[in-house]
């Protein structure tokens, strides 16, 4: 028998002409249970959540998310060796610096500083030669200002008492020169013949002079203390 257009058939769903969609689940009568929806292609593996959305899918996150495009590789480490860059102290990026002496150029040098006074009854005056010296300059530097000192450093009253601490000074620091090793030319620079260090401290008679200085002013001293007593 045929219905008329529109009207609901017997399984009580509008026909599947024009607005309905295919396979329509029909109508669930009021509190009935709802079937559960097809897991292949909703909340599966196929197409749905699992497939590109949220889940664990081959296409999820984990593919082109955080881990393959988000983030940043992880560093690698710097390792300072031969292959990597330079070493500390390594000669193969740059010529290595030496001290060489001031007064010559020759090498080795040490620095060091060599005072001597003078002594004007009223007035004084300091010296300095000041390094780094090689063996050779640097004694030369310190025997000739020590003896001159000697002999021109006690005339006064403060200069008696700084002359020998003057002295003592130049004493100390002479081993700072003494030590090294033979003056030889300097590879990176130019230099010239070292000073001659002369006659030792002790053998020269200007050294001879200035030590017996204090002792004769000492003697005068006492000789016109008594007479005038």
């Amino acid at each position: 028998m045929s219905q008329p257009y529109g009207a609901p058939n017997e399984f009580g769903a509008a026909p599947n002409q024009f607005g309905a969609a295919p396979n329509a689940a029909p109508a669930s009568a009021p509190g009935a249970a709802v079937p559960a929806q097809a897991a292949g292609y909703e909340q599966g593996g196929g197409y749905g959540q699992g497939a590109y959305g949220q889940g664990q899918g081959a296409h999820s996150q984990a593919a082109y998310g955080q881990a393959a495009y988000g983030r940043a590789p992880a560093a690698v480490p710097v390792q300072n060796g031969p292959g990597y860059g330079p070493v500390q102290g390594s000669s193969a990026y740059g010529e290595m610096s030496v001290t060489a002496c001031r007064m010559c150029g020759s090498v080795p040098a040490a620095p060091a500083t060599f005072r001597g006074h003078r002594g004007f009854i009223v007035v004084m005056q300091f010296l300095s030669a000041e390094g780094p010296f090689c063996r050779d300059c640097g004694l030369a530097t310190f025997r000739s200002m020590t003896s001159r000192t000697l002999v021109q450093g006690w005339y006064g009253y403060a200069s008696f008492i700084i002359t020998p601490i003057t002295v003592l000074i130049n004493l100390f620091r002479r081993g700072k020169v003494a030590h090294l090793a033979p003056p030889q030319p300097n590879p990176y620079g130019p230099s010239r013949p070292p000073m001659d260090p002369g006659a030792r401290l002790l053998m020269r008679p200007m050294t001879i002079i200035g030590l017996a200085v204090p002792f004769a002013l000492v003697i005068l001293l006492i000789v016109a203390i008594s007479q005038s007593s």
